[in-house]
């Protein structure tokens, strides 16, 4: 009996009024507002294609450019220079021909929407094109010799040029003194006695116009602390070389200096 009053009780479910759906309306495709939406949307879409491949081309020039830098390497110690200095200009070309192609993909834009792109593929072109020019003439390259080379003309035979960063140019040049560290500890391992202390003397006149510089950027803050390691680096090589130079046989001369660079580093860190 419960039962029956507690199931007269229950509440029954009202029904629910059917929403009717509001009709479909017509879009105007000819509407300037859609229009102009369309317009918005290849230019993003045409940008976009642009960055991605203004991307890919700043990789080839980034690993071309490190294929350099890994070639002229082998001057230290090396008999036949020439040979080398030739193979890094073939090559060269070949980086050059990629910086045309960015070019070329930045004619009539504003270069300032796509650096972030091709930037690391600059500075690491900077990195070897600076390393070839201290090997060659033992000086620094200037801005405006790098800038020069960033010169290219079209297929119509107008000129234009790749506009140079001056962040990219300091930034390629913090990380040549990477380079130049690993090349004086090649050339005192083979027993130039010579090539170290005037690879020392060059960082220490790039580390002090970088202190010159002052806290500008975290990158530039954070590629002077690298090369203060790499000054260091030297600069104990240099002191090997000049007070237990004659104690070390040519053999384990490699091994000691290793040694004293795996402790500074370790210091640093």
């Amino acid at each position: 009996m419960a039962a029956v009053v507690k199931q007269r009780n229950r509440k029954r479910p009202r029904p629910q009024a059917q929403e009717s759906s509001p009709p479909k309306r017509k879009v105007d495709e000819n509407s300037p507002v859609i229009l102009s939406f369309k317009n918005h949307r290849q230019e993003l879409d045409s940008r976009h294609d642009k960055h991605e491949r203004l991307v890919k081309c700043g990789r080839d020039v980034t690993i071309a450019s490190k294929r350099i830098i890994f070639n002229l390497q082998r001057v230290a110690g090396a008999s036949d220079t020439e040979q080398i200095f030739k193979e890094a200009d073939e090559k060269f070309v070949t980086v050059k021909e990629l910086l045309n192609t960015i070019a070329l993909e930045l004619e009539g834009e504003d270069p300032f929407l796509f650096t972030r792109a091709y930037s690391p593929g600059v500075q690491e072109y900077i990195e070897a094109l600076s390393f070839a020019h201290f090997l060659k003439r033992k000086t620094l390259i200037s801005f405006d010799q790098v800038e020069a080379e960033l010169k290219f003309s079209n297929e119509d035979g107008k000129d234009l040029g790749l506009s140079l960063n001056p962040f990219d140019y300091v930034l390629g040049i913090a990380d040549l003194t990477g380079e130049l560290m690993r090349f004086c500890i090649n050339s005192a391992s083979s027993g130039d006695q010579k090539t170290p202390f005037e690879v020392c003397s060059f960082l220490r006149e790039i580390h002090n116009a970088f202190v010159a510089f002052g806290n500008v950027s975290r990158e530039i803050s954070s590629k002077l602390r690298v090369l203060k390691a790499s000054m260091n680096k030297v600069e104990v090589a240099c002191y090997t070389l000049k007070v237990r130079g004659s104690e070390i046989p040519q053999f384990a001369l490699a091994e000691a200096l290793g040694g004293d660079f795996t402790s500074e580093e370790r210091d640093f860190n």
